[in-house]
């Protein structure tokens, strides 16, 4: 069956990510289209908190996805203009405070990067910004060169001799706040793909940056807009359980619904939660989507500024924070500071943390919620070569954020692959 030459099929998508959303877009200009959701809410790790009392009631604020930048989200960036929805300018600053040692340092500019005055004077913290610099131009050059070798990141600084303390201190922190993983996952990250995405982001690199925007009223936003245009049907708190495939389409079982029958199914879950609902995956499924694994990552909306580095000059959009008991497997503890990343005119400041270690009083939380992350290791990054492979076998397709690096773009990117598979496009 020519898929790009059908018409008015009856199509469901599980899962209203990003990756979800935008596939229900594009199929939706020529089928019949059902978006499940088993949360209360729609758009996965798009999740905005309109904050419910207090002097700032109303508020929206984000908790999952916050930013993006015109150089590496081009299709996300084209999918908000088709909605109307605008973005707004903001930055993406780092910071790193160590409980243990006291250390703390941001990298705005050389006031937060010697936030602590007396790193001036050690010669200790002036080796470790020099040995930084280096490290950035040593991969750059290498990454440009083709000159990677197939290792980790841990091993690669240890081929290269570099210093322990930036390991530590910059290199695996910075890391392990971009993708949510522990020190220990970070350190497993194959360096190519690490180099890879450091240059496309800009940073390999003192200058260069990308700007970097928010969606104006709240990443919820789209969502909204899209919901608002979706011709087809979208149904929350509303589970999968089960998914069958047969030679003349598919049945969906519910936990708690009865059962329904479509004539093709998109999948866009994150991979561990494809296999487990696929009633007889193949084995080239097992293989390529049972190479993911997830961490999860308990994440608080709150109020409590000593989240923050000690010196408010060290303070910065995210903020990683090495607990005095911290193991190298212990999930990552990173702030964001959504006053400052969401330029919110607010009378409290808005913190988002990721698996804080120093309980956060009851008083100050918002909101708790529980996100999921992948994993990225050797055996997950060969899989993604291989993934759209799957797409149109027993009328089963897939999409995710883990068809990439596990971000916005990448969502949107494996939803118009499966767009392409049926004939259409943003």
């Amino acid at each position: 069956m020519d898929l790009k030459q059908q018409s008015n099929l009856n199509i469901a998508i599980i899962g209203s990510g990003i990756s979800g959303i935008c596939a229900a877009y594009l199929l939706q200009k020529r089928h019949k289209v059902t978006l499940f959701e088993k949360n209360d809410y729609f758009g996965g790790h798009t999740h905005t908190i309109i904050l419910p009392d207090g002097p700032d009631t109303g508020t929206p604020v984000d908790t999952g996805f916050i930013v993006l930048n015109e150089r590496t989200y081009p299709n996300f960036i084209k999918f908000l203009s088709l909605l109307g929805v605008e973005k707004c300018p903001t930055d993406m600053s780092f910071s790193y405070f160590c409980e243990r040692t006291g250390l703390c340092y941001a990298s705005q500019n050389l006031n937060s990067i010697f936030a602590q005055r007396a790193n001036i004077f050690k010669p200790k913290f002036l080796r470790f910004v020099y040995e930084m610099v280096r490290f950035l131009r040593i991969l750059r050059k290498a990454y440009r060169s083709n000159g990677l070798p197939a290792v980790t990141l841990s091993e690669y600084a240890r081929q290269k001799g570099l210093h322990r303390e930036v390991i530590d201190q910059f290199i695996i922190p910075m890391a392990a706040a971009i993708w949510s993983g522990s020190d220990f996952q970070i350190s497993r990250f194959p360096i190519r793909t690490f180099a890879q995405f450091y240059e496309n982001h800009g940073l390999l690199g003192v200058t260069g940056h990308p700007p970097w925007y928010f969606v104006k009223g709240g990443s919820h936003s789209y969502v909204n807009a899209f919901l608002k245009s979706f011709k087809g049907r979208a149904v929350k708190s509303s589970a999968v359980s089960r998914i069958s495939r047969k030679p003349d389409g598919i049945t969906l079982d519910f936990k708690n619904d009865g059962p329904q029958d479509f004539d093709a199914v998109v999948v866009a879950t994150h991979a561990d939660q494809a296999l487990k609902l696929l009633e007889t995956p193949s084995a080239r499924e097992k293989e390529l989507l049972g190479a993911w694994s997830y961490s999860k990552n308990k994440t608080f909306l709150h109020t409590d500024t000593s989240v923050m580095p000690p010196s408010k000059r060290a303070w910065a959009s995210w903020n990683y924070t090495r607990h005095k008991k911290s193991k190298p497997d212990a999930p990552v503890t990173v702030s964001y500071d959504m006053t400052h990343l969401q330029r919110l005119k607010t009378r409290q400041r808005y913190f988002v943390t990721l698996n804080p270690q120093n309980q956060i009083p009851q008083s100050h939380v918002i909101k708790e919620i529980n996100y999921t992350h992948p994993q990225y290791s050797f055996e997950a990054f060969s899989s993604q070569n291989e993934l759209p492979t799957l797409n149109g076998k027993n009328n089963t397709f897939f999409c995710g954020a883990y068809f990439g690096f596990g971000f916005h773009e990448d969502g949107v990117k494996s939803a118009l692959c499966v767009g392409k598979k049926f004939g259409v496009t943003l």
